[in-house]
């Protein structure tokens, strides 16, 4: 009995997993086919509004050039050619789809993704992320990359990829557009003056960037030698800073010029009066003697002191009574 139960049991767990597979590639299948035909329905939309968009450039463009307005025209050529790659990417995408749908068998049946099917994919998955306005490729990349991861990024046509890129055109592109449309429209026009032109053009651009070029560069060497000179003051300011302090350091050894010449203002006197007292004494009454009011106003230059302070010599008081005496006996006689 339990061998049986097992035997069952193993028998019955293959059909269950394919049941899941098989729900599984059902549920991929009809989720790839829908996402897909609402792609197609979207891009025909979109195709229909480009297409408007462009009938009305060339228009433009053409009246441009019909008026004399070539530089005009020119400028709105880039325009114009932006719109024609995004034509040509739709009807690429366009093309995928139909590949991709008729092919949703053996990519649901197989593991790795048919050979065939390997560029339609890859270039889906690539457009999902630089189509905004087809939101329906995203859900196709979400799916595909769950089943194929990031192997198909190598298969992507590389038309396709650079139209996507939209780079700026050259002027060849542009001029031969031109000659397009004047011809489409029966327009008699000539490539030459405008050529003419946008060479002048280029020149000029190409001077004012070499001018600008010499201005940055000259600019740059101002700086460079400011910067210099400021450092060369700032090292001079520093130098002479340094060689006061160390003259006026009081462990060098040095002294202040200022302090002696003060000091020798102090030894001479500002008026350069008599240093003998005698001849002021002479010069004064006895009884202004007497009453003390005289006082030495000059004295020898040894007598100022270590600092230069000068202290008055007094008079001997012998000399001074001797002298009183003589005085005072002269004036009696």
């Amino acid at each position: 009995m339990r061998f049986l139960c097992s035997f069952l049991h193993r028998k019955g767990a293959p059909r269950k997993s394919k049941m899941l597979d098989g729900w599984k590639k059902n549920k991929f299948y009809s989720k790839c086919k829908s996402t897909i035909k609402q792609t197609k329905t979207r891009i025909e939309m979109i195709r229909k509004k480009r297409n408007s968009m462009q009938k009305y450039l060339k228009s433009d463009i053409s009246d441009l050039i019909k008026s004399g307005l070539d530089v005009n025209a020119y400028d709105r050529t880039e325009g114009l050619l932006v719109e024609m790659n995004l034509l040509s990417c739709y009807d690429f995408l366009e093309q995928y789809c139909e590949h991709i749908l008729s092919h949703l068998d053996p990519i649901c049946t197989e593991r790795e993704c048919p050979e065939s099917c390997k560029e339609p994919v890859g270039s889906v998955m690539f457009a999902a992320a630089r189509l905004a306005d087809l939101p329906e490729l995203r859900q196709l990349r979400t799916m595909f990359n769950e089943r194929y991861e990031n192997s198909l990024e190598v298969h992507v046509n590389k038309q396709f990829a650079e139209k996507l890129k939209q780079a700026p055109h050259k002027k060849d592109v542009k001029l031969r557009l031109m000659q397009d449309i004047a011809a489409e429209y029966g327009i008699e026009w000539n490539s030459k003056n405008l050529q003419q032109i946008l060479y002048e053009k280029e020149r000029a651009d190409v001077s004012g960037n070499d001018k600008e070029s010499e201005d940055a560069q000259s600019n740059h060497e101002n700086a460079r030698n400011h910067h210099t000179s400021q450092e060369r003051t700032t090292k001079s300011s520093s130098d002479q800073k340094s060689a006061r302090t160390k003259h006026l350091d009081p462990k060098s050894g040095h002294k202040d010029s200022g302090h002696e010449i003060s000091g020798q203002r102090n030894r001479d006197g500002p008026s350069g009066r008599a240093t003998s007292l005698p001849a002021e004494l002479e010069q004064t009454s006895p009884d202004e003697l007497m009453k003390g009011h005289t006082r030495a106003n000059s004295c020898a230059p040894d007598m100022s002191g270590p600092n230069g302070h000068v202290h008055p010599k007094v008079p001997n008081y012998e000399d001074v009574v001797a002298r009183l005496t003589d005085l005072s006996g002269k004036s009696k006689e």
